[in-house]
């Protein structure tokens, strides 16, 4: 109940500050309006987090909307391989809302509130199949070089008890054309 109850609040605050400043835009004049479709990005992001016994690859196509220069906002969707050596396989798939804020050009800061349904099958076949839903907030902070940005993400919501991830924290490769 504490980390929905976080989750939420977070989520809020994401949409408020972003949504803000896309309604607060102004039209000025002289400037010509690039069209809806000129600010969409189409591209996405790759995790990798590697140890002798476990193994994550984290696929995610996403979309943005350019808001301004230093805003950006949209969807994800996700698709997560976990192995963890003689112990379970799994796999994952959700959605996203994402939030991308450039204070500077080299530097991106990010918010992505993803919820995805797992499935894990143990090797020894002793558990059950096991299915169930995991909420993530990963904050992250990255190097922009223009259509690519190399960063890390934390996941705010992680629980070592409960979180399928073997860590809060994660590597990112992230592309958008």
């Amino acid at each position: 109940m504490k980390n929905s109850k976080r989750c939420l609040y977070c989520t809020v605050l994401l949409i408020a500050l972003v949504g803000g400043k896309a309604f607060s835009q102004k039209e000025s004049s002289g400037e010509s309006e690039s069209g809806f479709m000129d600010k969409l990005k189409f591209g996405g992001r790759v995790g990798l987090s590697v140890s002798s016994e476990y193994k994550e690859l984290a696929l995610a196509p996403q979309a943005v909307y350019e808001i301004d220069a230093n805003f950006s906002a949209g969807l994800g969707f996700n698709y997560t391989y976990i192995k963890e050596r003689n112990l379970f396989r799994a796999n994952s798939y959700g959605i996203s809302l994402l939030g991308f804020y450039n204070p500077v050009n080299e530097l991106q800061l990010s918010a992505e509130l993803n919820q995805s349904k797992y499935n894990f099958k143990f090797e020894d076949n002793t558990f059950p199949e096991e299915e169930f839903w995991d909420t993530a907030l990963f904050l992250g902070v990255g190097y922009n070089g223009g259509n690519v940005v190399f960063g890390l993400q934390y996941d705010v919501l992680y629980d070592r008890n409960r979180s399928p991830e073997g860590s809060p924290l994660m590597p990112f490769i992230r592309v958008f054309f």
